[in-house]
């Protein structure tokens, strides 16, 4: 082996290493090669490419670890990073805004409260920490379509075309190229791995439900479990049949006991919608991603969305991100 400018031959002795000192060489080299952002291995080779120098070296971790966190897919960093960059100038003017939006990541109250994380694990969760408001970030697009349909989950975030134009511009912009790039350590992020076979049996069931045109009918099949096929159904029983028909095996369950069933938070492929108590207590699913067919992603009891308001698919542009605000996500286990 030949170094620049050494000029005379390695000495044979200094191959001659002790097996010790040679295995901690190669965990050296082990070591070296993660901090120097080798993808780990086990994602089936799905891992992103690093962000852009623009990109504060302190925050590109958190954009990496967000998106990881919330399967959204190789866009997912450059797209936090930007709307980071519109809304705070990466934390520079993390300020209150005159509409009432707060910290690095410019959270209305409302849909702090329901989309807020406590991502550095202090016991808060803090609009004006960077961990907390881009995970919640991630958490927030995850549930608005994102990796499925970057457009529709941006536009959710700020209600504006030209919002959703300068998000994906400044993405383009933020994402690493070579030479350029910010070395993250030791963090991949990978696809989400297809949709299992208990989410296209609910996917099946629901397109099913939704042809029949049924009428909603308060309290239907409540007290049946399983839930007799074609209902009676009204929300939450709706939702239950569903999941019985993934195999989850739960009872016929109303919206107070569906706040506890599962787990919290966005899923992978599923989220539950459910605000359990008061007069308009309601419950809904969420597909995410590439599940369902675009625009055909909430699925449940709904006024508007045949004649009888009974279960089926409904129009995304029901809901407004004021009116997702007042429920709470679960997700079924393991999706």
């Amino acid at each position: 082996m030949a170094t620049a400018g050494l000029q005379s031959p390695v000495p044979k002795l200094a191959l001659r290493l002790p097996a010790s000192f040679l295995g901690a060489l190669i965990l050296g080299l082990l070591s070296i090669t993660l901090v120097f952002g080798a993808a780990p291995q086990g994602c089936g080779g799905g891992g992103i490419g690093d962000l852009s120098s623009q990109v504060p070296r302190r925050l590109a971790p958190i954009y990496v670890e967000a998106t990881s966190s919330y399967r959204l897919g190789p866009k997912g960093p450059a797209i936090l990073a930007s709307i980071n960059e519109v809304e705070t100038d990466f934390g520079q003017l993390n300020t209150v805004s005159s509409a009432g939006a707060e910290g690095w990541m410019q959270f209305m109250p409302e849909t702090w409260a329901a989309y807020g994380v406590d991502a550095n694990k202090d016991g808060r969760k803090d609009p004006f920490d960077p961990e907390d408001a881009i995970f919640a970030a991630a958490n927030y697009l995850k549930t608005s379509g994102a990796p499925g349909d970057w457009r529709e989950a941006i536009f959710a975030y700020n209600h504006a075309d030209w919002y959703v134009d300068d998000v994906l511009k400044g993405a383009q912009r933020l994402a690493g190229d070579g030479d350029s790039a910010v070395v993250v350590a030791d963090a991949t992020v990978c696809e989400a791995a297809p949709a299992g076979p208990a989410v296209q049996k609910m996917i099946a069931e629901a397109d099913r439900l939704d042809a029949l045109h049924l009428p909603y009918v308060y309290g239907g099949s409540h007290g049946e479990s399983p839930t007799p096929a074609n209902g009676p159904f009204d929300c939450s029983s709706a939702v239950s049949h569903l999941l019985q028909v993934a195999g989850f095996g739960n009872p016929t369950m109303d919206t107070t006991a569906l706040i506890g069933w599962g787990e919290p938070g966005p899923g992978r492929w599923v989220t539950i919608h459910v605000k359990p108590y008061g007069s308009d207590a309601h419950t809904f699913i969420e597909f995410h991603g590439d599940v369902t067919r675009s625009r055909r992603r909430y699925w449940g009891t709904s006024s508007t969305n045949q004649p009888g308001g009974g279960p089926g698919w409904i129009h995304e542009d029901t809901f407004s991100a004021n009116y997702m605000a007042g429920f709470q996500p679960r997700h079924p286990p393991g999706l």
